[in-house]
């Protein structure tokens, strides 16, 4: 691996885990110090980042971790609306055995989650079963746009605020989407996708008040 790609991968892992507050600088010395890397590598990293959309750039303050806006979380929800079940009913009519075990077993994962409460493997068991949908849909420029919008739940930590309940129902609408998968039903898998982020988007709004709140606590704390 180059080490751009290094500084990348590790960078971004961070930005998504929620390792560095909303607004924190991210230095290319200290950085490229902590990783291991020249400064070349490192400043070529955080160019990609801000492309992604996970960092932001100013002329005079340098590289910052983004702050994530309700105008920005909103916006993104419309996106994946538009472009996420053209993705699905691509991996519909295009995946195979492998796609359809990956989703079963990512279910499986969220279930298991669901029932210990446990929040950060419910997140990484929602994000497999996304990307598995993205990535099996054959089209690279659709990767690239849905790559970080996959992530946002998690960087906003918007898992924290549903309830149970909605675990249960967004696992409910995982499985009707793996049978469209199962049933290489393009359509089907298209509207089911719509409404599962659909449903995803209105939950946000109700309880953006909450979140609201526990971004300011966590920018706070950071």
């Amino acid at each position: 691996m180059k080490g751009s790609d290094k500084a990348y991968e590790i960078i971004r892992a961070r930005l998504v885990g929620g390792h560095y507050s909303p607004g924190a600088q991210l230095k290319e010395e200290p950085l490229a110090r902590e990783l291991g890397l020249s400064r070349t590598p490192v400043r070529s990293a955080l160019k990609r980042l801000v492309e992604d959309g996970l960092a932001s750039a100013d002329s005079k303050q340098g590289i910052h971790a983004s702050e994530w806006t309700e105008f920005d979380i909103e916006e993104t929800f419309q996106l994946r609306m538009l472009l996420e079940p053209y993705a699905s009913s691509l991996a519909a009519t295009r995946g195979d055995e492998t796609l359809s075990s990956r989703l079963h077993a990512s279910n499986a994962s969220m279930k298991k989650a669901i029932e210990a409460n446990d929040i950060e493997a419910i997140q990484i068991a929602n994000r497999d079963f996304h990307n598995a949908l993205i990535e099996v849909s054959g089209s690279p420029r659709l990767r690239g746009i849905l790559k970080t919008m996959i992530d946002m739940p998690i960087i906003v930590r918007s898992f924290h605020l549903s309830s149970t309940a909605e675990n249960w129902q967004s696992l409910h609408h995982h499985e009707e989407l793996t049978l469209a998968i199962d049933a290489h039903d393009g359509d089907l898998a298209k509207q089911v996708m719509h409404l599962h982020l659909r449903i995803a988007y209105l939950r946000f709004m109700a309880n953006r008040n909450s979140y609201q709140e526990a971004a300011h606590a966590n920018k706070r704390s950071g």
